[in-house]
């Protein structure tokens, strides 16, 4: 009896890890945001690639409704326009209600080009 209670000893204190690990574990809150965004980035990096770097959240705390997009400052670009286009892209993407920011990334710290609040 002794010999069947050493092997199962080691595979039953691993189930029972396993459970109370799944258990416990915080489940992932930004999969569906993550997603959206990752959609609002293809779809803004088409005809973009020239200026447009990519665009996620500011904070990192998972219940942000700002959006902070990375750019290149090229002249010639209505970056307020461009704004109002991510705001609509968002919009469709069922990112509501969005706070947008346009950011240079070419400078520390990023200077903002354009600020637009979504409907």
């Amino acid at each position: 009896m002794t010999g069947v209670f050493k092997k199962l000893f080691l595979p039953l204190i691993c189930i029972v890890y396993a459970l109370l690990y799944m258990a416990t574990s915080v489940p992932d809150k930004c999969y569906e945001d993550c997603q959206k965004i990752n959609e609002l980035n293809e779809a803004l990096s088409v005809n973009r690639s020239a200026y447009f770097y990519g665009s996620g959240r500011c904070t990192y705390n998972g219940q942000s409704d700002t959006l902070c997009v990375s750019v290149k400052d090229t002249l010639g670009i209505n970056w307020d326009l461009f704004a109002d286009t991510v705001c609509s892209i968002a919009t469709q993407q069922g990112l509501l209600r969005q706070k947008i920011f346009i950011l240079s990334s070419g400078a520390f710290p990023p200077d903002t080009l354009a600020r637009k609040e979504c409907p």
